[in-house]
């Protein structure tokens, strides 16, 4: 604004200025004119030109104009109301744009060399230079130079400067307090929207931290539900050991006591008796299935491939079945959760196979790599759904969801593809969790 305030005064000063230079020009036709004729065949005005010259400052014109030179066009000054430097030459570029045939004005404040007489006005004086033309041809003889009294132009110029500043101080002001304010009220809404952004960072930070510590929990509590489990199962176990089957046991031996007594004695074997042992043999059996399936097998001291190879030989040697495995090398330092996780989908896959696919064509595959472990069980039996799993818990330790449940809680994935006809597999990945050292 402050610019935009110098550049329209200085604009209306040029105008102002080159208006009273056009008007210098005119007065300096008119007055100067006739008396600088006779410079066209001379280079000295006569007595009578310089008198006519000096009366034109003693009258009216005299309030007005200050000084009066003329110049020849090699810069040689012929009359000056100053006299002590008539014949002197002083070149200067406004005399040689005037002889050019250009009008020129400006503000003066007599600093020049031959105006060191003149320089006591104290004043500021308008100075006008214009060509001085030979009657009725465009040949110019002379450059004539007017001093008019310059008090009233700089007044008018300062209330113009003045004006100009006060307008555009006028309109910027307002603006610059609607700028203000505009900014003002975005930076207090920024701020604003920052302090909010920060406490919802703060209050993110925060969440975050809260559900990595449920989630560590959480993790925590599937692991102990699963340790817990094991202990449940083998106590399931153990009770059913110690309990039903001794029990089943003892009533095995009184009744083969009584047929023998009965033999013995009559020689007759009733039927009925013999379907009861039958019976009861048979119940033995699947007790003893059942505990053998619910109770771990001491774990301690075995690398993880060696609990693997344990789990298919115990079945094997179970159902002498023979079974197809290829174990890859698995890190020795998994955790427990993990090793017991990877013996138990041995133990069901197996199990699971030879109850539902008559053993057919068993297969375990292990491999690991940096990060993960992959294991499948696997058979070429008939096939069945998952339903038909679930129907026969009755006859297995463990079912295909517990199994399911024990795989992602230890953040890993499980599958069952089974197709009438195809097979099945069972199927997990695992990321590896070593124990700390």
């Amino acid at each position: 604004m402050a610019v935009l305030s110098f550049a329209i005064s200085q604009r209306i000063e040029a105008s102002m200025m080159q208006t009273a230079a056009e008007e210098g020009a005119l007065f300096t036709e008119f007055f100067l004119g006739p008396s600088a004729q006779e410079l066209a065949t001379s280079r000295t005005l006569s007595p009578e030109s310089v008198k006519n010259l000096d009366d034109l400052l003693a009258g009216k014109l005299g309030e007005r104009v200050r000084l009066i030179k003329i110049w020849l066009p090699d810069a040689t000054l012929v009359y000056s109301t100053s006299k002590e430097t008539i014949g002197g030459r002083f070149p200067s570029p406004h005399i040689t744009a005037a002889v050019e045939g250009k009008v020129f004005g400006h503000f003066d404040y007599l600093d020049d060399i031959e105006n060191a007489t003149e320089r006591q006005l104290h004043v500021a004086v308008v100075e006008i230079y214009a060509p001085l033309f030979r009657t009725g041809t465009p040949e110019i003889i002379a450059v004539g130079e007017v001093y008019n009294d310059g008090r009233r132009l700089a007044a008018d110029l300062a209330s113009i400067r003045l004006t100009a500043i006060g307008i555009v101080g006028a309109v910027s002001a307002p603006m610059m307090l609607i700028l203000f304010l505009m900014v003002r009220r975005a930076s207090d809404l920024v701020t604003s929207h920052q302090t909010s952004l920060v406490q919802k960072v703060i209050e993110a930070k925060n969440l975050a931290t809260q559900n990595d510590r449920l989630r560590r929990m959480a993790d925590d509590a599937r692991l102990e539900a699963g340790s817990s489990n094991e202990n449940l199962l083998g106590r399931i176990g153990q009770d059913l050991h110690d309990g039903p089957i001794q029990l089943v046991s003892l009533l095995m031996l009184k009744l083969t006591e009584s047929n023998d007594r009965k033999s013995a004695g009559t020689g007759y074997d009733g039927p009925r008796d013999a379907s009861l042992q039958v019976l009861t043999a048979r119940i033995l059996t699947e007790l003893r299935d059942i505990s053998s399936g619910l109770v771990l097998p001491q774990l301690d001291g075995l690398t993880p491939n060696e609990i693997l190879w344990l789990a298919v030989q115990q079945y094997e040697d179970a159902t002498g079945v023979e079974v197809g495995c290829r174990i890859g090398d698995l890190p020795e330092d998994l955790t427990q959760p993990l090793t017991i996780c990877l013996y138990r989908i041995v133990q069901e896959g197996l199990n699971n196979a030879f109850h539902h696919a008559k053993a057919k064509g068993q297969r375990v595959a292990v491999s690991a790599d940096t990060q993960w472990i992959a294991i499948a069980v696997s058979d070429t039996g008939s096939g069945c759904a998952e339903d038909n799993h679930r129907d026969s818990r009755s006859r297995r330790a463990l079912g295909i969801t517990g199994l399911r449940n024990r795989v992602e809680a230890l953040h890993g994935t499980f599958e069952l593809l089974s197709q009438r006809g195809s097979g099945t597999t069972i199927r997990a990945k695992l990321p590896i969790a070593r124990t700390e050292s």
